[in-house]
């Protein structure tokens, strides 16, 4: 579980620090990250991870400290599914993120975030 965790905050860091070289790392090559709304917009949005990656090195995504909190954590074989939620200054997140065993490490295939806005981004 150690590692499935360091594997995930290792994401969560990615994202808040914007740092595209650190989530290539953590982020399987089939990532999905699967939305329901993208920011004004409405819809279900499904996002590969070179679409994710350049969302984060544009900073449309991330660039807030967040802190998390899991509210589960099971693993199953290969695979491990986290309940987390993840709080930064402006927003929190209500997130599954399922990650793999593959190739003697952990990676992050999907996640599937609910978005509330605190406050508005300046």
């Amino acid at each position: 579980m150690k590692q499935i965790k360091q594997t995930i905050e290792a994401f969560v860091k990615g994202g808040d620090t914007n740092d595209k070289e650190l989530l290539d790392k953590v982020v399987h090559p089939a990532y999905q990250n699967i939305q329901d709304g993208f920011f004004k917009e409405k819809g279900i949005y499904v996002i590969s991870k070179t679409e994710y990656l350049d969302l984060v090195d544009k900073k449309t995504f991330g660039g807030s400290p967040r802190t998390i909190h899991y509210e589960s954590l099971e693993q199953m074989g290969n695979i491990a599914i986290a309940k987390v939620v993840l709080e930064s200054k402006y927003l929190k997140f209500f997130s599954t993120i399922v990650s793999v065993f593959e190739s003697d490490r952990w990676l992050v295939i999907s996640n599937i975030p609910i978005v509330e806005i605190k406050e508005p981004i300046a």
